[in-house]
């Protein structure tokens, strides 16, 4: 196992240049053995896709100033740091020619902006390699595209070239090929995905990525990352000399992010009284098999004055494309993120590679983008035929909070908080017949036909009520589908004080090809409650009043009613 290197300074909060950070002796988890197991790669070109705020950028900035042939002195940056113990990398350093793109700014709202945006980059990186090729001899072509590119008109065809032709030229004036950085790769495509420019977006930055990496003589090594592998037919189409290491990958797992080792040190080294709680909190992501922790949360709570736990990440940025998936997806999707909130998990298969314009058509596609995008931890199950099974579950706190925060606004943009309320008021009043007229009025108002006629309407509403009920979550323990007695129960609500009431939920469908009515089936879903001894994992946990509730459905129609074992509602 690594040791890892700590070096004391102040906090780099939102530090993503690594110059800056070393010279300014901020503290520094030492991942600068990153920098040999990139070189030693067997592949000419890696790409690693990781969620938000994990390293890459600081990551990315290290490689530059480690390989880069610059005026600037650099190899002192490494004093100190394990790659510095490293003669025969460091004999490397300072020795290529290097291009260094970061797209993580390209947000903009038109394909216009957009490739205006992406032409001001490239321009300003090749303005910055300009002196390394003044002297090298031009041809009349070459010498037209750098006049363009002065006077920022080059043409798109010859923009979507710029990094070939950039390495062509550092090869003739230095002799050495050239490494290639590209940072955040992707932000530009969940831009166009979002604003309507998808196809134009695509098709730029596949050209302007094959140009530089597709059967180049004059590649190093590139370097890519992103938050999501983007499909390699839409993006890295004939690229066969490219890898790809995904948090499900074992290799380079620990470059990105804090390990286990890493956060114990650095709560240790500043004096931190609840490392319990820190990890409860932050914890709870796995790449390959490595624990990881969100490098951006642990730092924000060591920097906080009063040390405060909180949802650093979530609330660092944008999470509108997670929301909307959430929010608009099939009542389905709700009803297993409930699951997920009550401390369940889900298995599925995860498709690494995405296309964003077909994210919503499958839950397996959503479940992945949540997934690759730090929302939820993968741990392997199996494999089944070529398609690799991982059970999913919420990976801590911080994200625990986004999730609930979600469901929360949909309902109260749905039904609205005052409604909700009087509803859950009722249900702890043990007023049924309130609570019943409300959730019938809320499901009027909300679900469709098409949600309740398929051949399980029982569990679009099971999915329905629970995200209602998670709503008491200060006063009960929810749970959802769990053995209980005799069989297995719907939703169940176990008081965290003895002397409240315990609720037990039965969902049933009316059969109709059966000619069962109403009455017969609420009866049948009653004496299931009743028969099965659901009720005894409530009384297990000390509670005396238990209230078993019948949910029976058709269609958009609703009936409810309530046993307490001795009397009917």
């Amino acid at each position: 196992m690594e040791k890892k290197s700590f070096l004391k300074g102040t906090l780099p909060i939102g530090v993503s240049d690594f110059k800056k950070l070393r010279e300014e002796n901020r503290y520094y988890v030492d991942k600068s053995l990153l920098i040999q197991k990139v070189w030693e790669a067997g592949s000419d070109v890696l790409l690693f896709p990781r969620p938000r705020r994990f390293g890459k950028t600081l990551n990315l900035s290290m490689l530059r100033y480690f390989f880069e042939k610059t005026d600037d002195l650099n190899a002192s940056l490494f004093n100190g740091l394990f790659i510095f113990q490293q003669p025969e990398m460091m004999a490397h350093q300072g020795q290529y020619p290097l291009i260094y793109l970061t797209f993580k700014d390209v947000k903009e709202m038109t394909w216009d902006n957009c490739l205006s945006h992406l032409r001001h980059l490239l321009v300003t990186e090749w303005f910055r390699v300009a002196p390394l090729i003044k002297s090298c001899q031009k041809t009349p072509e070459e010498d037209r595209i750098l006049t363009a590119f002065a006077n920022h008109t080059t043409t798109l065809i010859e923009l979507q070239k710029s990094l070939l032709i950039m390495m062509s030229l550092l090869w003739k004036a230095t002799g050495q090929k050239t490494i290639v950085l590209i940072d955040e790769y992707d932000t530009p495509i969940h831009a166009g995905h979002q604003y309507g420019y998808y196809e134009e977006i695509i098709l730029f930055m596949r050209n302007l990525l094959s140009a530089a990496f597709k059967d180049n003589s004059y590649l190093q090594k590139g370097i890519i990352t992103g938050v999501l592998r983007v499909s390699k037919e839409s993006i890295f189409t004939g690229l066969n000399n490219i890898t790809v290491r995904s948090i499900t990958d074992s290799e380079f797992s620990t470059y990105f992010g804090f390990t286990e080792t890493e956060v114990e040190t650095m709560l240790q080294d500043f004096s931190v009284v609840n490392p319990q709680e820190v990890k409860d909190w932050y914890n709870g992501y796995v790449f390959g098999k490595a624990v990881i922790y969100n490098p951006w949360s642990i730092l924000n709570f060591l920097n906080s004055e009063d040390r405060q736990l909180k949802p650093y990440w979530i609330d660092s940025s944008s999470n509108d494309l997670v929301r909307e998936l959430i929010l608009q997806g099939p009542m389905s999707l709700r009803e297993r993120i409930e699951n997920l909130l009550n401390g369940e998990s889900i298995n599925s298969v995860l498709h690494e590679t995405i296309v964003l314009r077909d994210i919503a058509a499958t839950e397996e596609n959503i479940w992945s983008l949540l997934t690759f995008s730090g929302y939820l931890k993968a741990i392997f199950l199996y494999q089944e035929d070529s398609l690799a099974v991982y059970q999913l579950t919420i990976p801590n706190r911080e994200v625990l909070i986004f999730y609930r925060q979600t469901i929360q606004f949909w309902l109260n943009k749905q039904i609205g908080d005052h409604r909700l309320q009087h509803l859950l008021k009722s249900l702890l009043r043990e007023d049924i017949k309130s609570f019943g007229g409300y959730l019938s009025d809320m499901v009027a108002t909300i679900l469709s036909y098409h949600d309740t006629s398929g051949s399980e309407p029982e569990r679009v509403y099971h999915a329905f009520v629970l995200g209602l009920l998670v709503n008491l979550g200060s006063q009960y323990h929810v749970r959802s589908n769990r053995e209980a007695g005799y069989g297995r129960y719907d939703v169940m609500l176990i008081p965290k004080n003895p002397q409240q009431t315990g609720f037990v939920f039965e969902f049933k469908k009316i059969d109709i090809e059966d000619n069962e009515t109403s009455e017969t089936a609420m009866k049948s879903a009653l004496k299931q409650i009743q028969d099965k001894n659901y009720a005894l994992e409530l009384r297990a946990t000390g509670v005396q009043k238990i209230v078993g509730i019948g949910v029976v459905v058709h269609n958009k129609k609703v009936w409810v009613q309530a046993v307490n074992f001795n009397r009917e509602y």
